[in-house]
């Protein structure tokens, strides 16, 4: 039995976008939020609503281009017959952890928006047309909730391949200078690396950062630089790129009468598309504690990497998805032809041209369907060949 992961739209535990810095101001155990709410949440937090009994039988077909396998077509076709089902009887998309059998009904473990989700289907139909693999299902569409943020992650996790994260943050005394940054990573660096690392997420090792990156990379992208930060991601084999600053102080206050001691942690933090250099996610972040700087660290850099993360995942979980095609080999004329044929994928809602330089230009392709759905059916044209691919980005050569 095979299974077929399915892109879903879940609900996440933030309430701004990606790109939206958001800051956080706490006073001991106390959080107020300065311009959106935020609150912190046990990762592990699982919320289960019990679906309306009422079902809907819906029939649904579904396609798939098929490029080296029929295996790989037939899965994807149920993907998208799966997700016309839920679109057909609640007006929403799911993400589901499937196994499927050929011919055979299986109850299946699915996680979806607050619409509903399909608790059981069957295939009714199957079949090769050409290039094209064609099934029909009969799915039970159920309305209600289903949320289950750990499963959901570890499918988006899978269905994004896996990405890697690369973690430069630097605990500075003057944010404002970077002259004398260390090499070397830092507590809050540590902590939000294994922050990624026990959510699924691959982590570069701190050695291999150490080995690739100059001083001078690091300082620029600590000021922010977001293509200085691409290309150290690339170099050292992570998708995504989290990077920052952090500054501590530490000031006297009366509270209840008495003098306390209040340790702050100021934060600026962002993580970025290796792939296609765009930003994912920005944070800024100040907390204050009495007592204990190390207790203000922690909880600071708790705080960023799971807002971080959540952000990620927010991008993920969107009803489109973004893919970025390099052609090479190409002319104006061949690129407009390119696009053409790529309007005319299924799921495939807008095809824009970004640049085009001497035989090379870059295309971006809006979609309901993943990179690599999208790639399958690039696969199928006569007029390219697939030289690369990383994340959501694939190379392509014009023949």
């Amino acid at each position: 039995m095979k299974k077929a992961a399915i892109l879903l739209t879940a609900i996440l535990i933030t309430a701004s976008c990606g790109t939206q810095m958001n800051t956080l101001t706490v006073v001991p155990d106390t959080y107020t939020a300065a311009t959106e709410p935020f609150t912190e949440q046990a990762p592990d937090r699982v919320t289960i609503s019990a679906p309306s009994p009422e079902d809907s039988e819906i029939l649904a077909e579904g396609v798939a281009a098929i490029s080296n396998s029929h295996a790989a077509a037939r899965d994807h076709a149920i993907d998208d017959a799966l997700r016309n089902a839920v679109e057909q009887g609640v007006g929403t998309h799911i993400t589901s952890e499937t196994q499927v059998n050929n011919f055979q009904l299986i109850e299946d473990n699915i996680y979806s928006n607050s619409q509903g989700y399909v608790s059981s289907y069957r295939i009714i139909d199957q079949q090769v047309e050409g290039q094209i693999y064609r099934v029909v299902i009969k799915a039970k569409v159920k309305s209600g909730i289903i949320e289950n943020d750990l499963a959901a992650m570890g499918i988006l996790l899978s269905e994004q391949g896996r990405p890697k994260v690369m973690v430069l943050i630097r605990e500075l005394q003057n944010p404002a200078d970077l002259s004398s940054v260390s090499m070397n990573g830092d507590v809050f660096e540590t902590r939000v690396m294994e922050h990624f690392r026990s959510r699924g997420f691959p982590v570069v090792d701190a050695a291999t950062v150490q080995r690739i990156l100059k001083a001078d990379q690091l300082r620029l992208i600590l000021q922010g630089d977001i293509e200085t930060a691409r290309l150290a991601g690339l170099q050292a084999g992570a998708e995504i790129v989290v990077s920052g600053t952090v500054n501590h102080a530490r000031t006297e206050r009366i509270i209840g009468s008495s003098p306390r001691e209040i340790h702050s942690c100021t934060t600026s933090t962002r993580a970025v598309n290796a792939n296609t250099g765009s930003l994912m996610a920005g944070s800024g972040l100040t907390l204050e504690l009495p007592f204990s700087q190390s207790a203000v660290r922690n909880r600071a850099a708790d705080s960023t990497a799971a807002y971080l993360e959540n952000e990620i995942l927010r991008t993920w979980t969107r009803n489109t998805n973004i893919t970025e095609i390099v052609v090479s080999n190409t002319d104006y004329e061949r690129l407009a032809s390119l696009k053409a044929d790529i309007m005319e994928f299924r799921g495939v809602t807008d095809v824009a041209a970004r640049n085009l330089t001497g035989s090379r230009a870059t295309v971006e392709v809006v979609s309901e369907t993943s990179t690599e759905e999208i790639m399958d059916w690039l696969s199928a044209l006569e007029t390219i060949s697939i030289t690369g691919f990383s994340g959501n980005r694939i190379e392509v050569t014009t023949r």
